[in-house]
């Protein structure tokens, strides 16, 4: 079952119809905007968004990793899920934000689509960055953080490290050879980070 601290939001784009919907987020990391109609012991069923008036459809509960209602409230499934109904929170640290510098080298084999990057605690999308891209974060939420990546499989990949105020810190993003679209994170030096952002260009949005 998947870990509690498996938290890969890949918000979609695009305009928010004038009805109230829920987003179901799968363990593969693709979200669905949709209607939930109920929860069962071992099945979702929910209505497509664009089509309320349409077919039901289900899904089973271990290929579901968080759904998120139009009130903003959250259930969170698997083993070691925190208790549903509320989002994760943290308080941002005062003082002079860290900054971090999320980048991806630029590749023609798994050039595509965007590595995205989040924390559980607190419960966010830091960027989905995008191919041949780089990413500048003020960070507030110093301290002892993991960040977590895991959108191109079920497995995800984690990075655990100390974010000090006023610090500059520079995280690569990029495909693991061999294992398919599997992203993965790594600390670097501000060296070496420098050489291989030489190129790349800023990515402005998040997502």
């Amino acid at each position: 079952m998947m870990s509690r601290l498996l938290i890969i939001l890949f918000l979609l784009a695009g305009s928010i119809p004038a009805f109230s919907q829920d987003e179901i987020t799968f363990r593969t990391g693709e979200v669905l905007k949709a209607k939930i109609i109920e929860i069962g012991s071992e099945d979702i069923t929910y209505k497509k968004a664009e089509n309320l008036s349409g077919p039901s459809y289900s899904v089973k509960k271990d290929k579901v990793f968080m759904i998120k209602y139009e009130n903003g409230t959250k259930d969170l499934f698997g083993d070691d899920a925190p208790v549903t109904g509320s989002p994760a929170s943290v308080t941002p640290s005062s003082g002079t934000p860290a900054i971090i510098y999320f980048y991806r080298p630029s590749k023609i084999i798994g050039s595509s689509p965007e590595i995205t990057v989040g924390t559980f605690v607190p419960d966010e999308v830091i960027v989905s960055l995008r191919n041949g891209h780089w990413f500048k974060s003020d960070y507030t939420y110093t301290g002892q953080r993991e960040f977590v990546t895991g959108i191109y499989s079920i497995k995800e990949e984690k990075m655990n490290v100390t974010i000090e105020p006023g610090k500059t810190y520079f995280v690569r993003c990029s495909i693991m050879k061999g294992m398919g679209l599997q992203s993965q994170l790594e600390m670097v030096d501000e060296e070496t980070a420098k050489k291989e952002m030489n190129g790349l260009k800023e990515q402005t949005k998040a997502k």
